[in-house]
């Protein structure tokens, strides 16, 4: 099994990013957690403190600037060492028709949803290579498969972040440096506005369930990597 031992997540002040900073400090993993709010990262970052000590630290950062990517690992390496795994989990969309889309709300999407992970790997990448290790893991979605009405633009950004983790993978592996894309259904988290535990969890993916199969991509050996990983609530109509 490789050792990731520090892994950047994103979007990791709630939801699905928080439970997977979780899981990955159980393993024994130190962890960075960034996200664009800085008063609910840092109380993530403290209830994690509380429960697993100083391999919790946090930087906050406003992906949809595409800016920010290279400054937010730049800023890692120097403050915390070196970075062996990048989760790219902070997503954002909205369910209506795309003539209600501003044009900020289409380019926000875009921006973190795809542009955010590229450049965060594209910062990441020289590192892991040259460690000839490292580990991308990509929060895409079932809709990276599928169309959808009233969701064009996020649907195109999941769409494009698969495309482009798979061609990455095929550049990178050579390397050892692995990128996986994780396909989720419906999550029950603050999604679009919705409120985190509202949904049945017969019908919802529950973040900490998720969490855990994400984990297993962070224990495999050197020479194993899932390409994709596509999870469902049983009640979900594909």
């Amino acid at each position: 099994m490789q050792q990731y031992n520090q892994v950047l997540v994103t979007g990791a002040s709630r939801g699905l990013g928080r439970a997977l900073a979780r899981g990955l400090l159980t393993l024994g993993h130190s962890v960075v957690l960034t996200a664009r709010s800085g008063a609910a990262l840092e109380q993530a970052a403290a209830l994690l403190r509380a429960e697993h000590g100083n391999r919790v630290n946090w930087i906050g950062a406003d992906l949809t600037d595409p800016e920010s990517a290279q400054t937010l690992v730049q800023t890692v390496e120097t403050r915390f060492g070196t970075l062996d795994a990048l989760v790219n989990n902070a997503g954002i969309g909205a369910w209506k028709p795309l003539v209600e889309w501003s044009a900020q709300e289409v380019i926000s999407c875009v921006n973190l949803n795809l542009v955010a992970p590229m450049l965060l790997a594209q910062a990441a990448l020289p590192g892991m290579v040259a460690r000839r290790r490292g580990l991308i893991v990509n929060i895409a979605s079932d809709l990276a498969r599928r169309p959808l009405a009233n969701m064009a633009p996020y649907v195109a950004s999941k769409h494009g972040l698969l495309g482009f983790s798979g061609s990455l993978l095929r550049e990178a592996k050579a390397h050892g440096v692995k990128v996986s894309t994780v396909l989720p259904g419906i999550i029950d988290t603050a999604f679009n506005g919705a409120l985190e535990g509202s949904k049945e969890e017969t019908w919802a993916l529950r973040a900490s369930a998720l969490a855990d199969q994400v984990l297993t991509l962070f224990s495999l050996p050197a020479n194993v990597v899932i390409d994709e990983l596509t999870i469902h609530p049983m009640q979900q109509d594909f």
